[in-house]
This record gives structure tokens, sequence and C-alpha cells, in this order.
């Protein structure tokens, strides 16, 4: 049988999804609605009445748990090697994380039916993320962004559901211009009270969070944890954009309600990339230079063991030398994995206008380019 990957939206409650559905005026293209009432359906049996067992019996218990130590967050925009670093350093027993199948249903983190939960994940998930085959199992880190968009209606990657609202949800969710009053205070206090689930789940454990979305949400993020520590990835801006760009149409295909444009996809994606850059370069002033440290992709992949040991050394983290090992037998499995090339695409004649156009309108590229 051909694995399918489950919706984002899997382990969301009844009420959030349609909640979600209603913010979105019902805008579903007709192809897609079988698509809407499967998830539906999965949301109102198999989800919702076990995530009503497990906040009247965990709200308690979640609610006083204490995070002491501030989390590390890895950010950079997607397609930076954000993915490859959190599954190299979740190696570290020391770090807490959440995985995929948490991710996916996080009303059901403690609950008994979760190991149910679990087997569905690992039987129904392929093996492989679509969009740069890396190998994925229930266990594997996973970004809390996917947990956030099961508990609440304020995430952006309900973009991939809703694509004609992608540049409102961008704009408000990651760069949070129109996310005020209310809908800011809620957001916050629903991501803090996520990861203190995540804390207590891994045992009071320090936690290791990736989210590029967090990349432009710096300001929120020390608001919450101002000894926050994070680690930023940067790649050549051609390769992350033509990679971006094959992100979004993987995960369109399988998953949104409304039919999608590539030529808008591609076009939000050039915007979107300028965007959090630029809201990246401005909020890095608010980090304490000792709580940052920057890295370059073609490093991590060419050294990693390397830039592991220099993370921890610039962030002052410990038990690099514990860690180490575990580090090395991860590196060993990756041999043979093959990072997605996009010379050819990029060098193409058939694009190259187009590059030469985002190069120009982009000065972050314009400069790696210059560098490079």
């Amino acid at each position: 049988m051909k694995k399918q990957f489950i919706s984002p939206l899997a382990g969301t409650s009844i009420s959030n999804y349609i909640n979600l559905l209603k913010e979105n005026k019902f805008d579903i293209d007709w192809k897609y609605v079988p698509r809407v009432l499967y998830t539906s359906l999965i949301s109102a049996v198999a989800m919702s009445p076990f995530i009503a067992v497990e906040r009247a019996s965990k709200q308690q218990a979640i609610e006083a748990t204490q995070i002491n130590e501030a989390p590390i967050f890895i950010i950079g925009h997607w397609r930076s090697g954000t993915t490859f670093l959190h599954y190299l350093l979740c190696k570290d027993e020391h770090f807490g994380y959440l995985n995929n199948a948490q991710a996916f249903c996080p009303g059901h983190m403690f609950y008994k039916y979760f190991s149910l939960v679990k087997t569905l994940i690992h039987i129904l998930m392929p093996d492989k993320r679509p969009m740069d085959n890396i190998e994925i199992y229930w266990d594997s880190p996973q970004e809390e962004e996917l947990a956030l968009g099961n508990m609440t209606t304020h995430s952006c990657y309900h973009w991939w559901a809703f694509p004609r609202k992608m540049t409102a949800y961008f704009e408000k969710y990651i760069l949070l211009k129109d996310l005020k009053g209310n809908d800011y205070h809620e957001f916050k206090s629903v991501y803090l009270a996520l990861l203190k689930k995540v804390t207590l789940a891994n045992d009071g454990k320090r936690l290791l969070i990736k989210n590029p979305a967090n990349t432009g949400r710096i300001s929120l993020l020390l608001e919450l944890f101002p000894d926050a520590k994070f680690i930023y990835l940067h790649r050549n801006p051609l390769e992350v954009y033509h990679s971006t760009i094959k992100l979004h149409n993987k995960l369109l295909e399988r998953f949104s309600f409304q039919h999608f444009d590539q030529k808008t996809i591609a076009k939000n994606t050039e915007q979107f990339y300028r965007a959090l850059i630029q809201q990246y370069e401005q909020d890095k002033q608010l980090i304490p230079p000792k709580n940052l440290i920057e890295i370059d992709f073609k490093e991590l992949t060419k050294q990693p063991l390397e830039t592991a040991k220099q993370i921890y050394t610039a962030l002052q983290i410990p038990n690099f030398d514990k860690a180490a090992p575990a580090f090395q037998q991860f590196i060993h499995s990756q041999k043979n994995y093959q990072v997605d090339s996009y010379t050819a695409l990029i060098n193409s004649k058939k694009i190259a206008a187009q590059n030469t156009e985002l190069s120009k309108n982009t000065p972050q590229i314009r400069r790696y380019t210059e560098a490079i």
C-alpha cells in the first residue's frame, strides 16, 4: 500500500477546524470537498473526544509547568538546512523536543490513546518527506508550527489549506504586522502553553525548537524568553528560492482546499523571502550577541560535527563531548544522503532573467551572489 501524507489538520479539534473554515468563509473549491470532509471526520470522531479527556486530566499540570531554561531556537528561511541541524542536535539527550506524533496530535501527548496515534502515524506517514527525501519517523523532531495549527487558527501553516490567503497568513503570523490586541495575546498564550506541554512531556529538559516562521517572531520570542538563544542558518538565496517553490508546490498538492497558481506561489516566495530576511536583519539587533550564532549551510553540510561544536562553544551550551558520539553516529547514517542541487536550474537560460531580476530586487540575494 502506498503511504499518504496525513493532513497537517489531522489532529485538530472539531471546534478549531470549524473556526478555521469560518475564518476563511468556507472558501473551498468543489474538487477538494472530499478532502475537507475526510479531515473533519477524523477531527470529530478520532481526535476531539480524546483532546477533551486529556485537557480535563492534564491542564492543571501543564499550567503549573515551569520552563526553567530558555529554549534554543533554530531559525532561518525554509530550505536553509534547519531540519538537518535540528535532527543532528536533538541527538543530544539533554535536549527536549517536539516529535512528529506530538506535532500532529498535540492534544494527545499524555493520554494512553496516544500510543494508537503513534501507530497510525507510523502506518500512514511516508518514509521520506516529498520536498527533500529526508527520512521521517513518528518520533523524528518536528516544527511546533504544525502543533500550533492543530491547537489554534493562529498559524501561518494554514496557508497550505488556504493558499489564496497566503500573504495574509505570512504578514500576520510571521511578520506579526496585523497580529494585535487580543489575537496577539492569545497567540503568545497558546504558544507558551504548547512549550510548557512539550517541557512536561520531556521531563523538564531544555527545549530545542526549530521553526522557520520564528525567524520573523524574534521580538515576540524575546518577550516570552529574554535569555533565549538563537541559531540562524543561511544558504545561497537562489537555492533557497527554487527549493521553497518546490516545497510549497509539493505540500499544496497534498493539503490545499483551493486551486493554486504556480506563478503566484513563485511571486509569493520571492516577496516573502525578501520580507523575512529584512525582518530578521532588523530584529536580530534585539538579541544579545552571546545568544546568537549565524551558520552557513555549506559549512554545516561540509563539517557538521565541527559546526555543532562551534554552536555549543558560541552559545555556551554544555555537554558537547558527551553528545559528540551520538552526533557522529547520526552524521555517519546520513553519509549517502544527497542534497538537492539547483545549480542547473539557477544557471538555465529559461529562468536566467528571473534570477537576475530576483537578485537585483532583493539586496540580500545581491550581496550573497556578489560575495561568491
